[in-house]
């Protein structure tokens, strides 16, 4: 069959043509992070992150994958949809939580304790191809972000 060739070439162009669209992914960083609640059980978390657009069009945010670890141990992995629009040559702050339980016993988390938040973000590049490329699954671009530095976990 001759129709597996052409539909290999038309995706090879299809990448390309994405490829050339010329926009930069967005510069991310963790910007604050801070005790949201504590209880005997846990305790929430709020990373924040600034998101800045190097472009002169908007870039469609899609979704954020992020995981936290507290002494090199994970204890919270998350998805959120970013359901947000960078500006042109703009920036907008993503809220990400987490909640970390505190344990028993010795594996109880107290006092200021050494963490790690690394993640990714997904957004679409301009154009309406591109956005049907992303929606197809065939090309989702993204962009990694990580911190580090310590939670107060109270005593």
């Amino acid at each position: 069959m001759k129709t597996r060739p052409l539909a290999c070439s038309l995706l090879a162009l299809a990448f390309a043509l994405v490829g050339c669209s010329g926009a930069r992914a967005p510069s991310l960083s963790v910007s604050e992070v801070y005790v949201v609640e504590r209880t005997s059980e846990g305790v929430a978390v709020e990373f924040v992150l600034d998101a800045e657009n190097p472009n002169t069009v908007e870039l469609p945010l899609r979704q954020v994958f992020y995981s936290l670890s507290v002494d090199g141990r994970r204890v919270f992995s998350g998805e959120r949809s970013a359901e947000a629009t960078l500006r042109r040559d703009g920036s907008q702050q993503i809220r990400l939580p987490a909640v970390v339980p505190l344990g028993t016993g010795e594996a109880t988390l107290r006092g200021a304790r050494p963490y790690r938040l690394h993640g990714t973000l997904r957004y679409v590049t301009p154009g309406a191809f591109a956005e049907a490329m992303f929606e197809a699954g065939l090309n989702r671009p993204s962009v990694s972000f990580s911190d580090s530095g310590t939670i107060d976990f109270g005593e």
